[in-house]
């Protein structure tokens, strides 16, 4: 016996919502992470500079990293809620949302053909 997932679409959207501004503001902090690196490198002198970039170099890496797989998260649930909001209105269909499939060709008081 399988179990059944519920699907809430429009929080499903809302979630997807977030996911992609995250991930661009992700994009943008590493933007800011590399800018920050290069100016305390520039800025400092000696091994003290040196340290400062590689660390915002390495920073930049990660949170670069991290927008892209966001970014990804994002897509892949964007597919899945494509494919959910499809089968939702082929089932809709099914059940008679537009008058097809109901007993009487819509006069059948939301009754819906079963196959037996």
């Amino acid at each position: 016996m399988s179990d059944l997932i519920d699907v809430h679409l429009d929080a499903l959207g809302a979630l997807l919502g977030e996911l992609t501004a995250l991930g661009a503001d992700l994009g943008e902090d590493a933007q800011l992470c590399a800018s920050a690196g290069r100016a305390l490198g520039t800025a400092l002198e000696g091994e003290a500079g040196e340290s400062a970039a590689a660390t915002g170099a390495a920073w930049t890496d990660l949170v670069t990293t991290l927008a892209a797989r966001t970014l990804a998260v994002a897509a892949t649930l964007a597919a899945a809620l494509e494919s959910y909001r499809a089968i939702d209105v082929g089932l809709a269909g099914q059940l008679g949302g537009d008058g097809a499939g109901q007993l009487g060709g819509g006069a059948g008081g939301g009754r819906v053909r079963v196959p037996r």
